[in-house]
Formats: C-alpha cells, sequence, structure tokens
C-alpha cells in the first residue's frame, strides 16, 4: 500500500513527511491534507529515479542481505518482516520502523559487535547538512524502536572515483561517519516531531513564501503559494544587492515599486530599463566583440547526459557527457549558413564518435563560437584527456573558442524583456521576433537529457525512437540557430548610425 493510502490517523508522519516539515510545516500540512494542489517537477522526477538507482547500486556495499519489500505490504506488515529478518540477517536492506507514530526505512542496516550500523544512501556528491536531519530522524525512530545503534553512517557517490572497467562499489561510493552529528540532533528531532503534530491538528498554517521554499529542496507546492505573485515581480530582480524577499516583505511586490535608491548596478540597471522598457546598447563594446571573431566561423553547440553511475570506462560520478552537438557555420560575414549536426545511437558510449565527427566538421584553427563557452570548453577538455592522440586538435578548438554570452552577460546588449537572465532562452525572444523555444517538443537541456534516456529504452522500438531523435535534432540546430541570429542583432545594433545626405 503506498504511503499516500495509510490512514492518516495512524501515521501522519513518515522520514519523507518530516523532512518535508523541517522545510516548511505549511508544505506538510498541504501534503497531508490537500495533496491534489502537488506539483512534481520534471527534475525531481528524475532525482528520485536517480536516487532510487544509487539506493540499490549501494547494496552491493554489503551484499547478500535480506531486502524488506515496499509495494503491496502496509506499514505494520513491514515493520514486522524487518523483526523476523533482524533474528537470523547479517544486512537488511530497507528495514522498516516506528516509534512515536513516525514510520522510518533505512538503506541499510548491517549487523555488528553490540548492535546494527545504520548507512542511508545518498544519490549526491557530498555529505550536505540536511543529509544529517535525515539520519538523526532515522536513528531516533530506530533506536526508540528498542534496536540498539552502534554507529550512523551516510553514504554517498565518490567523484573522484573513473569507472575502468567493472564497477568498484567500495570506491563507487564513500562512507562518512556521521554518528556524533546524529546523537547531536536528537533532542531537536524530538522537539520537531511534537511541533509538527500540533501543526497537523490544526488550520492551514499562515506562512508566506520565503527562501525555504527552495532550499534545501524546490517546493512541490510553488503553484499553490506563489499564484499571486504578479508578472514583473520583485522577484524577477537579478544580480546582487537588494534580497526580492526582504523588499516582499516590507510589502513590495512589482518591480517598478522598488524605491531606486535602494538599487544600484545591474538591479538598477535592470530596473530603470523595465520602467522604461527600453533596450540598453554599448556600441562601442559591442563592436570590440565583433572585432574578436574571425571566419569562417563556427556556431557550437553539445546536448550532454550525466549519469550518477558511470556507464562508460573513463566516466565519473555525474560527469558530463556528450551525445550531440549541433554546427552552423558561415565562411564569411553575412555569408551562406550551413549546417551540420551529429547525434550517437542509443546505448553506446557516445564520445568516439563526437570527436570523429567534430574534428572532420571544424577545420584547425577555424573560431568557434558558443553560448557559455565554459560548458562547451570543460567537455572538449575531458574527451581530450580521454583521447590523448586528438589532444592537439581538440584543444586548438578550445583555444580559438569566443563567448556569445560575454555582450550579453556583461549588458552590453540587454533589453527589459529579458527580465535580468542572460540565459539563452530568455535573450532570443527578447531580441529575435517570432524564435523561441515555446513551440518545440524539447525546450530545454534537462528535456535533452531525459530524452537521451529515453532513446536508450527505446532501442528496440524504431518508431518512437525516430520521434525523439527527430525532436533532439530539432532542438540542438535551435540552440546554434539561435546563437547566428543573435549574432546578426549585435551586427545590427553595433553599426554606426547612418548619416543624413
Amino acid at each position: 500500500m503506498k504511503e499516500g493510502a495509510m490512514p492518516k490517523q495512524l501515521y501522519q508522519l513518515s522520514k519523507s513527511r518530516y523532512m518535508k516539515g523541517r522545510q516548511c510545516h505549511k508544505s506538510l500540512w498541504l501534503y497531508t491534507y490537500k495533496p491534489e494542489l502537488l506539483e512534481v517537477s520534471e527534475a525531481a522526477e528524475q532525482a528520485f529515479t536517480q536516487g532510487h538507482e544509487v539506493g540499490e547500486l549501494a547494496r552491493d556495499i554489503f551484499p547478500k542481505g535480506v531486502l524488506i519489500p515496499f509495494g503491496g505490504f502496509s506499514y505494520d506488515q513491514q515493520v514486522q518482516q524487518t523483526q523476523a529478518a533482524l533474528a537470523t540477517a547479517k544486512v537488511i536492506y530497507e528495514a522498516a520502523f516506528t516509534h512515536n507514530g513516525i514510520f522510518v526505512k533505512a538503506d541499510i542496516l548491517r549487523k555488528v559487535r553490540g548492535g546494527w550500523e545504520m548507512y542511508e544512501v545518498k544519490g549526491s556528491s557530498k555529505l550536505k547538512d540536511h543529509y544529517l536531519d535525515d539520519a538523526a530522524v532515522q536513528y531516533y525512530v530506530i533506536n526508540g524502536s528498542g534496536l540498539t545503534l552502534t554507529k550512523a553512517y551516510v553514504v554517498h557517490l565518490n567523484t573522484s572515483y573513473c569507472r575502468n572497467g567493472a564497477l568498484d562499489h567500495n570506491e563507487l561510493f564513500t562512507r562518512q561517519n556521521v554518528t556524533v552529528e546524529v546523537l547531536e540532533r536528537q533532542a531537536d528531532v524530538k522537539k520537531e516531531i511534537a511541533r509538527q503534530k500540533r501543526m497537523l491538528k490544526g488550520k492551514e498554517p499562515d506562512i508566506s513564501i520565503g527562501p525555504w521554499c527552495s532550499k534545501p529542496y524546490n517546493c512541490d507546492f510553488d503553484g499553490h503559494c506563489w499564484n499571486k505573485i504578479p508578472e514583473d515581480s520583485v522577484f524577477d530582480l537579478a544580480g546582487k544587492g537588494v534580497d526580492a524577499f526582504d523588499l516582499y516583505r516590507q510589502g513590495i511586490e512589482k518591480l517598478k515599486d522598488i524605491p531606486q535608491d535602494l538599487l544600484k548596478g545591474k538591479q538598477l540597471q535592470q530596473s530603470q530599463a523595465a520602467l522604461c522598457k527600453k533596450t540598453i546598447v554599448n556600441k562601442k563594446k559591442l563592436r570590440e566583440f565583433l572585432d574578436s571573431l574571425s571566419y569562417p566561423l563556427y556556431f557550437l553547440d553539445f546536448e550532454t547526459f550525466e549519469a550518477s553511475i558511470p556507464k562508460y570506462d573513463g566516466l565519473r560520478p555525474f560527469q558530463d557527457v556528450p551525445f550531440q552537438y549541433s554546427l552552423h557555420w558561415q565562411k564569411r560575414a553575412g555569408g551562406k549558413l550551413y549546417h551540420s549536426e551529429y547525434l550517437a545511437q542509443p546505448n553506446l558510449d557516445p564520445r568516439k564518435g563526437i570527436v570523429q565527427r567534430l574534428l572532420e566538421d571544424i577545420p584547425d584553427g577555424a573560431c568557434v563560437l558558443a553560448y557559455w563557452k565554459s560548458f562547451e570548453s570543460n567537455r572538449l577538455k575531458e574527451l581530450a584527456d580521454h583521447f590523448p592522440k586528438k589532444k592537439k586538435r581538440l584543444h586548438s578548438i578550445i583555444d580559438n573558442m569566443k563567448d556569445l554570452i560575454d555582450p550579453f552577460q556583461a549588458r552590453h546588449l540587454y533589453s527589459w524583456k529579458q527580465k535580468g537572465s542572460h540565459s539563452i532562452k530568455a535573450v532570443l525572444p527578447a531580441f529575435v521576433n517570432g524564435m523561441s523555444y515555446d513551440e518545440l517538443k524539447i525546450g530545454n537541456g534537462l528535456a535533452a537529457m531525459e530524452a537521451y534516456h529515453q532513446m536508450c529504452y527505446l532501442y528496440d522500438k524504431p518508431r518512437e525512437l525516430a520521434q525523439v531523435r527527430k525532436n533532439l535534432l530539432e532542438y540542438c540546430k535551435q540552440d546554434t540557430l539561435a546563437m547566428v541570429k543573435l549574432l546578426e542583432v549585435i551586427v545590427k545594433k553595433a553599426a554606426p548610425p547612418k548619416k543624413c545626405k
């Protein structure tokens, strides 16, 4: 039986609900009583799937354990199965416990002299503070249920590990002893549980929006709590300076209502541009940028996937792996536009094909333009490290790379329509009429990554696979075509004014 189907009077709290309540009591109340308002993002779904995969793989650190299943069993049944396993098992996966009306499942329990060790597995690259709160509530429940815990660990991925052959689970994972920190949090856990229980007996808490809406996780109830925030609000304010939540607490909601003497730098620039609905143009700086380019000029964009568990040799956890690129180019300024592209086949290491085709498409010494070039250049460096025979050519591309984001990030060219953002998704529609990502089946890099993973599942379904490939090619091509169009805008804006005859 799923958690949401359990009688509320029996288990209003579980580990996940407790953690939701630690972040915001209102979120926990809504999750309990108004689950229909829940909006789970694509990113959250991907993180859940990735975390589940990591959790299963981490069991191989202590193999041959007993698994306590979740699906199809009530909380009480899972607790009963756990109690039976404790009598004979050395290692237990997903052991279930209740105490003080709270239900938890421990990722791994390992029997040792004097008791049991608890291991909480996280699909991240480092220990984070809220993981300690997570481990602390589990310790509280398990210890309170009568089981003796001798140590508590948080297990996370080791990004220094580079795969070479079969996965080495002991090298892939890092185990950090957090027993001291967990014990220090026990009194706070007990108090927080009491606060959450009292809160759940009342009406929806009157809690306004704040930094807790996205820290440590993005809340699933943004649509409910943020629905009254107006267009062009203080939360569009970008850059360092005045804090948007401070303004909001003072009753200032709209960007136009911010007192100008509170702002400076880019925030003041953004506010003034929005008030006057104007475009900022620094012709001199734009011409300097144009002078830094040479022809033939190549516009390059990579699409990448990342996996918490490295799929191929030479990869580390969470390493971005290019599986696709789009390349537009011109032999001379304003000349004919050419295009080339590459999209790897699913379930094969894409790096060799990417390097081979890219070096065929980009001549040695050519000027290459990217948008936020550090991303593309870092991928090229990683490819060069993996293919040392191609290192010289790949580094030549890096050395001749320019960044199209520079004039927009520095606001040598800025439109009030960008709302403070210099993302290409914001800049493109601000300057190029009728061109955006809204009509594409794939509209951002996260969706492209998910599409690649879909390709890997659809390898034996050619019709569905062909459609996903088509969508990916359209999206990546849009990125480099967008760069072409934005460079044309820069050329036009940098041109000196026409002289009267």
